[in-house]
C-alpha cells in the first residue's frame, strides 16, 4: 500500500495559482497608474490656463504665454492618452486578452516616472513569461511543444 506523492512543481516555472496573482496584482497597479494620469492631466490644463492668463497681459518679450499653453496642453493630452491606455490594459489584464496591448501599455507606463518605470519593469517582467503568454491564449488553441 505505497501510494506515491505528486510530482514536485517544475522549478522556476509559475502555477496557475501564481501566473493569476500576478496578473491581479498588475491590474490593480495599471488601474492605480491609469488613475493618477488622470488626474494630472486637468491640473496640467489647469495650470497651464492660469499661466496663460497671468503671463498674457505681461510687459517683458521674454513671455511667451501661448508656448506655455501649448508645451503644458501636450503634456495634458499625453497623460490623458497614457492614462486611458493604462485603465484599458488593466482591463485587458483582468480578461487575459490582448497580450501585445498589454505588453505595448507596460513599455509606455515608463514614461509615467519612477512609478512608471517599475510598474512598466515588472510588468514586462511578468508578461514575458511563457506561462503567462499562454494564459492569454483562447482555450481552443492547442501549443504544441
Amino acid at each position: 500500500m505505497s501510494s506515491t506523492p505528486p510530482p514536485l512543481p517544475v522549478r522556476g516555472r509559475w502555477t496557475h495559482i501564481q501566473v493569476a496573482s500576478h496578473l491581479h496584482s498588475l491590474k490593480i497597479m495599471f488601474y492605480v497608474l491609469g488613475a493618477v494620469e488622470l488626474l494630472i492631466a486637468p491640473l496640467l490644463l489647469l495650470v497651464a490656463v492660469a499661466g496663460y492668463i497671468s503671463e498674457g497681459k505681461s510687459t517683458d518679450p521674454d513671455a511667451a504665454p501661448l508656448l506655455l499653453l501649448v508645451l503644458l496642453g501636450v503634456g495634458a493630452v499625453v497623460y490623458a492618452a497614457l492614462g486611458t491606455l493604462s485603465i484599458i490594459a488593466a482591463r485587458r489584464l483582468a480578461a487575459r486578452r490582448q497580450h501585445r496591448l498589454c505588453m505595448i501599455a507596460a513599455g509606455l507606463a515608463c514614461l509615467a516616472g519612477a512609478l512608471g518605470i517599475a510598474l512598466g519593469a515588472y510588468a514586462l517582467w511578468a508578461l514575458l513569461r511563457p506561462e503567462v503568454q499562454a494564459s492569454f491564449l483562447p482555450p481552443e488553441s492547442t501549443v504544441i511543444a
